[in-house]
């Protein structure tokens, strides 16, 4: 190459020796390290898809703006580092993108650094593409994706899963988190954490709905999140400063937040907190990738899950039977064996359901077990009610807050508390320490027994 030809010329030459769309990125920073401008300094004529003379823009006219492409380009420039990632931007673009980001000599001036960038799309996803991954990611997403298959339980599988991206990652906590729409719920369906780092609900249990459905503008529409020190908490703080505000009390240094995807549709995320910054990259390719399989078991858990249920439900009340209560309590109990987990029990009896089946006829008694079942289904998860006798209800809510879960005790006894209709004698427990579900039960059980003793202690004449 001619030394006399300008830095222009001979990045403009390089640009047009490649086959796919190719451009050179003029890169500025901050005195932070962080990306001032990244400026498109040279194309070749296939990098604009329509046609016009882009150079001398800015990036983000023609590409979402995107904090993990601009940190590559800075890592590129800057440091030497090249980068290649296969990623989804079916939501930005329609298509898949396969990017290749190549560092270039520093020139003279020292403030500015540049770096190549190719890309190819792909309308369909090619698994081919992901062939390039580095042996240490591919390494563990496939360990991963055998985990996620093993005879155990989904819950168990991801348990052990989210364990391996903690200690892979070195980060303070790790947790699954998934979004119901139609019930406007988010809940943390696994997680890990450090030894004696607090536990991953305390912090994000706290989160309501319309916070979690906030990190979708977060992400924005990139494939993920992240946040590698405090400075940059700026930018949740504008879009959920709730969120931030818990972010901040609790000392949050870094955070990356991965969504999981089916069919389009966001129906959960990958929570990661404080974790090694200096792997964000590899751990960024890593998650994008196994959050694809992660979205497809967790498809077909919910699936077999709601299968399950509509094969177990008790016609009349509308909640679960008896059968699908001790499969429960038997799974969970072996779950609790090797990890503890927060959990919520309860009984509950309809008093006075002889008394009304004599007085008005077995349809009252009917109706009311009816209503029963209906007020229990809309406090409480479907999933987390089972009719365990003819008139003896039970409660297993398994990952759940306290607070949350003795508000829903408190809201059941306030609407069940009718002694000419519905009326529960309650006995319930929380245990965020033992990890003994069936002495919850016991305990549960015999407080449910006093208030049923009471109640007809105070009604006598509605006592059969």
């Amino acid at each position: 190459m001619n030394p006399a030809c300008s830095t222009y010329d001979k990045y403009k030459i390089i640009a047009e020796s490649v086959e796919n769309p190719c451009a050179i990125l003029a890169v500025t920073r901050n005195e932070d390290g962080t990306a001032k401008d990244v400026q498109i300094f040279a194309a070749n004529d296939k990098f604009s898809m329509t046609g016009e003379n882009v150079e001398g823009d800015s990036y983000t006219k023609y590409l979402p703006k995107e904090p993990e492409f601009e940190n590559m380009c800075i890592k590129a420039a800057f440091e030497g580092e090249k980068f290649h990632n296969y990623v989804d931007t079916t939501k930005s673009l329609g298509v898949w993108t396969d990017n290749i980001i190549l560092p270039l000599k520093q020139e003279e001036d020292e403030s500015v650094g540049y770096c190549q960038y190719i890309y190819e799309l792909t309308k369909e996803m090619d698994a081919g593409k992901f062939s390039s991954l580095s042996p240490i990611i591919a390494g563990f997403v496939i360990k991963s994706c055998l985990e996620l298959r093993t005879d155990h339980d989904f819950k168990t599988n991801l348990g052990q899963v989210i364990k391996d991206i903690r200690e892979f990652t070195d980060a303070s906590s790790v947790c699954v988190i998934s979004l119901n729409k139609e019930k406007k719920k988010a809940e943390i369906i696994s997680q890990d954490h450090k030894e004696g780092i607090l536990w991953a609900e305390q912090i994000y249990m706290k989160v309501h709905y319309d916070i979690a459905e906030s990190w979708g503008e977060i992400v924005g529409e990139s494939d993920c999140f992240i946040m590698r020190n405090k400075a940059e908490i700026e930018r949740i703080e504008e879009i959920a400063p709730r969120w931030a505000k818990v972010l901040k009390s609790e000392n949050a240094e870094s955070l990356c937040l991965v969504p999981l995807k089916q069919r389009l549709e966001t129906v959960g995320y990958i929570l990661l907190t404080n974790f090694n910054v200096d792997n964000a990259n590899m751990i960024k390719d890593t998650l994008e990738i196994l959050s694809v399989f992660l979205s497809s078991e967790m498809a077909n858990s919910q699936f077999l899950k709601r299968l399950e249920w509509l094969t177990s439900v008790d016609l009349l009340t509308g909640v679960r039977n008896r059968a699908a209560m001790n499969r429960t309590v038997d799974e969970f109990a072996e779950l609790l064996k090797w990890k503890k987990e927060p959990f919520g029990v309860a009984f509950c009896m309809m008093n006075g359901l002889q008394y009304l089946n004599e007085k008005n006829g077995h349809d009252a008694g009917n109706k009311a077990l009816e209503k029963a079942g209906q007020i229990l289904r809309e406090i409480f998860d479907e999933t987390e009610v089972f009719r365990s006798s003819g008139e003896e209800f039970s409660i297993v809510c398994e990952n759940i807050d306290k607070t949350e879960f003795t508000d829903k005790i408190e809201k059941l006894r306030e609407r069940c508390s009718d002694p000419d209709g519905v009326y529960f004698a309650i006995g319930y427990e929380y245990d965020d320490t033992e990890g003994d579900i069936r002495r919850s039960l016991r305990h549960a059980n015999k407080q449910m027994l006093r208030e049923k003793e009471a109640f007809y202690e105070k009604y006598p004449e509605k006592k059969y």
